[in-house]
């Protein structure tokens, strides 16, 4: 006789699985489903009776404290040491941030760029819908992902592998951003807000010089070079990056500057 088909009761079982990883990755759902008042909660997962009483007696374990902690030191480490400063701003909203990030993915991204890029588009979402108000958040928190991304890359071997093509740029011919070149903008003083943040001030910033600042982050030097350059330059520099044809003076301006390399 031939064994019974496995497939629903293999999903069942890795539904309970997720079922775990989510009470680890949320007190708030750990405390619901302890208490009895999972239906929410729990709301997606196929669970037998006998699962959702297994996941309650597990949710009144005092190991699930401790696994609770694991779980949350783990996943805030690449957070906190990617995201320093934006982390810091956030304050004692950051908790909150993170166990809601934490409960839309329990799923634990092994992979650190790609969970730092989750995060960072989950506190975008967060400003987006005005529950972070002080706008510095924003603009600290993509300054740091410029950084991010251009730490990513190996600079002597990504000059390598661009050969001359950083020379070869003209402005009358296809161009592209350089790939370790980053562009920020800050509503106060760039420098004056870095210095707050390295000296671990916490907000508001409200003494700082107000104003439009747009901040060139060069990672072709060691340490990285950084430098102003006009709203029209930056701007023109995200256009490219998003792949808009340029006008044939922005196009000079960028080349001018150093900005950008042949299209090949």
């Amino acid at each position: 006789m031939e064994p019974a088909p496995r497939g629903p009761r293999l999903m069942a079982l890795a539904d309970f699985q997720r079922a775990i990883v989510a009470l680890a990755a949320s007190p708030e759902l750990c405390a619901r489903v302890r208490a009895g008042d999972d239906a929410e909660g729990l709301r997606g997962y196929t669970l037998t009776e006998r699962e959702r009483m297994r996941l309650r007696d597990a949710a009144g374990q005092r190991g699930m404290t401790v696994n609770a902690m694991l779980y949350r030191s783990n996943r805030l480490a690449p957070l906190a040491s990617q995201l320093r400063y934006t982390c810091f701003l956030l304050g004692t909203a950051m908790r909150g941030l993170a166990s809601a990030y934490w409960a839309q993915n329990p799923v634990v991204e092994r992979n650190a760029p790609t969970e730092v890029r989750r995060f960072a588009a989950f506190v975008r979402g967060r400003i987006a819908a005005g529950e972070v108000e002080d706008p510095l958040v924003g603009e600290v928190l993509e300054w740091e992902m410029e950084g991010f991304e251009l730490a990513l890359l190996a600079p002597r071997r990504t000059m390598d592998a661009l050969g001359g093509a950083a020379e070869r740029a003209r402005a009358d011919a296809p161009l592209r951003t350089h790939p370790l070149v980053g562009v920020a903008r800050f509503s106060r003083e760039p420098g004056a807000v870095l210095g707050a943040l390295a000296a671990k001030r916490p907000l508001p910033y409200d003494d700082l010089l107000e104003g439009v600042f747009h901040l060139v982050m060069d990672a072709r030097t060691e340490p990285r070079s950084l430098r102003m350059v006009p709203a029209a330059t930056a701007a023109a520099f995200r256009a490219l990056r998003a792949g808009r044809l340029l006008s044939r003076l922005e196009a000079e301006d960028l080349v001018d500057r150093g900005l950008v390399i042949a299209a090949e």
